[in-house]
């Protein structure tokens, strides 16, 4: 009685085999035992079902309708087991806290909406802990396993691989550019009005980066009426025709392309900046930490979408 389970799930298998390669012989074949051991699994398989899994001939077999609704689903749960397998073989299985510190709008737009099929890629054996924040996170005193940031990582006790690039993107809405001239110059974004994004460590608002035909960076000081801490703030306002904003790409991609905001001064963007996940540079690094890692790399580095 104990090993029944297994043996049911071995009969499922020959069954599975026999259905995919339309024949006994060619089924035992190509798992290794003999044509009767997967006839005698099948006869099993119908008498505890009590139907009929294959139509036989003496030439040839076919799955039944109920046979082939039942090797779908067995096909299906087959898979399921060997991909779980090829995850714990090749990784090794991640437990345990897993402790992010993300960017406000970076987080909530492109890493949060992965993290459940982390979390179900791994069969719940991970608890993710995310926290939003602008501010560097200090790995020693918040206890944080990895975190994103945004342009050069100098830091030499982290390990920093690159995800993709940034670049920042000039926007407005169409109601707001309804009746206005379009600025065709960085420096004409003086007579508009410009919504300010506040630094966190310092209160000011943020000047807006453009580069000159040589590819030189420079800045052009924006005298905001409307000034926000938060790039998901500044968003709401731009998107509410309170008029031209400057904000990385990943926060208004999904606006762009659904046609919310308009981009202008396409060709005065500043260099772009490398997306990193950061993380310690100890000796061993956890599974949690690498397997995630690996997660947002294979996602396109949390750039699709």
């Amino acid at each position: 009685m104990k090993n029944s389970g297994l043996d049911q799930l071995h009969a499922i298998e020959l069954f599975c085999a026999a259905a995919k390669a339309q024949s006994f012989t060619a089924g035992a074949t190509a798992l290794g035992v003999t044509p009767s051991a997967i006839s005698k699994a099948v006869q099993r398989l119908e008498n505890r079902l009590g139907l009929k899994l294959f139509q036989r001939t003496t030439r040839a077999i076919r799955l039944t309708e109920d046979g082939l609704a039942y090797y779908k689903t067995c096909q299906a749960a087959l898979e399921s087991i060997q991909q779980a397998e090829r995850v714990l073989t090749r990784h090794g299985m991640p437990r345990g806290e897993l402790r992010i510190s993300l960017p406000y709008s970076y987080g909530i737009k492109r890493v949060i909406p992965l993290i459940p099929k982390y979390v179900k890629r791994y069969l719940g054996q991970v608890n993710v802990v995310v926290s939003l924040s602008n501010a560097l996170a200090d790995f020693v005193t918040q206890n944080f396993d990895l975190a994103i940031r945004l342009g050069h990582v100098a830091d030499s006790r982290l390990v920093a691989r690159t995800l993709h690039e940034a670049r920042y993107r000039v926007v407005a809405s169409p109601a707001y550019l309804r009746g206005r001239d379009v600025p065709m110059r960085p420096e004409q974004l003086r007579d508009y009005d410009c919504l300010g994004l506040l630094m966190p460590d310092t209160g000011r608002v943020l000047s807006w980066t453009f580069s000159a035909n040589a590819g030189a960076a420079y800045e052009v000081p924006i005298r905001p009426k409307i000034a926000f801490d938060h790039p998901l703030a500044t968003l709401a306002g731009v998107l509410n025709d309170g008029g031209f904003a400057q904000l990385l790409d990943f926060t208004v991609d999904d606006e762009l392309r659904s046609g919310r905001l308009v981009e202008v001064l396409t060709d005065c963007g500043p260099p772009p900046q490398a997306v990193s996940v950061v993380y310690p540079s100890n000796r061993h690094t956890s599974t949690k930490v690498r397997t995630f890692v690996d997660f947002l790399v294979e996602a396109g580095g949390a750039g699709q979408g």
